[in-house]
């Protein structure tokens, strides 16, 4: 049974760090199998060292350009990014507390925080602000700054306990494909600062960004590191998910990377990561890519000019057949398309749905919901993948994602499928039932 002197200092660990109390527990636990162990962790040569290399814990933070040098002990690699974001959400939160997360957003957020860690995720949602006209609002800093306060507001009359934002895929963001500009990660900022929340920022994206002709006002990638927020939130309450997978065509090796300057937060994850080892060959064969500058270069460049090659196949097939879809995009591996007119047999209900598809009860909003999982079905039925807009808690339903980074002969013949099955569905609503 844990001692009074213990509870203070759970208690303690708590309220310094702003983490969980089994976090807290964890950060004040040694490791149980002694001193060697915590020797050879210490050794950041070590080959069996759970934290990566020094010289993986140095690269891989290349793409941030921080404003201050992030120390060796500042990050923890963990296997993928949404390990990453499951184990931030376990050790911030308690059981039905929750984090806010501003839609759209990635799907595995639900499993990895909703359903695995039982918190509860809060949608911040855009379209009921009186400002709102267009997905480009969704950039805006103060359209943001209200959003949160209205999410946060809500959970707190409902009873919940916000512990954290997260900003899905935020910078890129996943799945509009943009960058945020530097102000409204500021204010991010400073909305959680004010509240003393958390704030997440998943950056796997980070070398993604290409060239957009069309785009308009189109800010580069800056990473939250790379900001001097010392005056908007305590920086230890700053956290930054990376990995290899997206900016690297690498899925399958599953390395992640948590970046942090909460001491309590770091010794409970560190605590967790000898059930959350990467293997060394995955870890190597990054480094060793990091490494090499000239092939980074390289890579990197040829990559964003196949990003951005790929993107105008995408959209130059998009316009020719009149399709509508978020054209202000400069980043990711995605096309945010608006496929509503094919919902329905009659033209005037393709206008789509006003109301946020995470309202459940809402018949409107359900009866999109089916209709996209239809129009999915058809085209898997025909051979091409997409991603529905509800899937990504999307308040206007009717959007899909479409991918775009495969060989350039499978873009092709996929664009075809998907305009066949598209084409089909509205010869036949123009026939009606």
């Amino acid at each position: 049974m844990p001692s009074s002197d213990s509870d203070d200092r759970v208690e303690k660990a708590v309220a310094k760090y702003g983490i969980s109390m089994s976090a807290a527990h964890n950060s004040l636990q040694k490791i149980p199998w002694g001193s060697p162990l915590e020797k050879m962790l210490a050794n950041l040569w070590s080959p069996d060292n759970p934290d990566g290399f020094l010289l993986l814990t140095r690269v891989t933070i290349l793409p941030t350009r921080a404003h201050e040098h992030v120390l060796p002990g500042e990050v923890v690699i963990l296997p993928g990014v949404i390990s990453v974001l499951e184990t931030l959400s376990w050790a911030i939160c308690n059981e039905n507390e929750g984090i806010i997360v501003p839609v759209p957003f990635y799907p595995g957020f639900q499993s990895s925080v909703g359903e695995k860690f039982r918190g509860k995720l809060i949608p911040a949602t855009f379209q009921h602000i009186s400002r709102y006209q267009s997905l480009d609002d969704l950039f805006d800093p103060l359209m943001n700054r209200e959003a949160l306060e209205d999410a946060l507001l809500n959970a707190t009359l409902d009873g919940v306990k916000v512990r954290a934002v997260i900003m899905s895929k935020y910078s890129p963001h996943n799945p509009l494909g943009r960058c945020y500009p530097a102000e409204t990660l500021e204010e991010v900022a400073r909305f959680c600062g004010r509240n003393n929340l958390h704030l997440i920022c998943d950056e796997v994206f980070a070398m993604s960004v290409y060239k957009n002709p069309h785009g308009i006002d189109l800010a580069p990638f800056k990473s939250v590191l790379s900001l001097d927020l010392s005056r908007c939130i305590d920086p230890q309450f700053v956290h930054v998910a990376y990995g290899m997978g997206k900016d690297f065509c690498a899925n399958g090796l599953r390395i992640g990377v948590l970046s942090s300057k909460n001491e309590g937060l770091m010794a409970a994850v560190s605590n967790i990561c000898l059930v959350k080892w990467v293997p060394y060959l995955a870890q190597d064969s990054w480094a060793k890519m990091l490494e090499d500058r000239k092939f980074l270069d390289a890579f990197l460049t040829k990559n964003r000019r196949l990003l951005q090659e790929h993107c105008g196949i995408v959209t130059a097939s998009l316009d020719q057949h009149e399709i509508p879809y978020y054209a202000n995009m400069n980043a990711g591996l995605f096309v945010w398309v608006d496929l509503r007119r094919y919902l329905y047999h009659k033209p005037q209900e393709n206008k789509g749905s006003d109301q946020p598809s995470t309202e459940a009860s809402s018949s409107g909003a359900q009866l999109h919901r089916d209709r996209e999982s239809d129009l999915l079905k058809r085209c898997l039925d025909n051979g091409v993948m997409i991603s529905s807009g509800s899937s990504y808690s999307s308040e206007e339903l009717g959007w899909f994602r479409i991918s775009f980074t495969v060989e350039k002969q499978a873009l092709h013949v996929g664009l075809q499928r998907l305009l066949k099955c598209l084409q089909a569905i509205e010869t036949e609503n123009e026939k009606g039932p």
